[in-house]
């Protein structure tokens, strides 16, 4: 048994590059645990990142500032996504904030945007976003990201209806 525990210690990529054990999946991944694994994504630490393909330098993300007086400090972000390159929402950029509940990672961050206002049926008058609405659904699982949130409606923003009003509507300077 030594010997085999020997070997995947010295090929990490075989124990990161599989599924895990039905044991492994009951195990609970502490709250705090899972969101400092979060920051290491959203800064890029030791070149980490669950941001892919074309959202790759369009979505940015992290901690909200801390203070003293901050009762979570992981529970706050704060973020930016970039609009789709080569049509005219790509002039803008979408302020976001991102709530994490104390029930994190079971239950899904809270994500609100603050402006300027875009016609996705996901996002209601008020910025907060509904991941049911997404096309196609979201569905959050402990095991996903903020990313994976974050790419879903940037893959969201390419309806043209959508393109077409964020501009209009970021001109006449509506914000949420």
């Amino acid at each position: 048994i030594f010997k085999k525990v020997d070997f995947l210690l010295n090929k990490p990529s075989l124990l990161l590059n599989r599924k895990p054990t039905s044991m492994e999946q009951k195990i609970k991944i502490p709250r705090s645990f899972k969101l400092l694994e979060e920051y290491d994504h959203a800064v890029g630490k030791e070149s980490k990142t669950k941001l892919s393909g074309q959202h790759r330098g369009y979505i940015t993300y992290g901690l909200n500032d801390y203070t003293r007086e901050s009762k979570d400090p992981l529970g706050s972000w704060r973020g930016i996504i970039i609009g789709i390159q080569g049509k005219q929402s790509g002039e803008l950029f979408y302020n976001f904030e991102v709530t994490i509940p104390k029930g994190y990672p079971a239950q899904a961050p809270v994500i609100r945007f603050k402006g300027p206002k875009m016609d996705l049926a996901a996002i209601d008058s008020s910025g907060n976003v509904n991941l049911g609405k997404l096309s196609p659904a979201f569905k959050w699982t402990p095991d996903k990201w903020i990313a994976d949130i974050l790419m879903a409606i940037r893959n969201n923003m390419h309806n043209p209806s959508v393109l077409k009003t964020s501009v209009q509507k970021a001109r006449e300077g509506n914000y949420f």
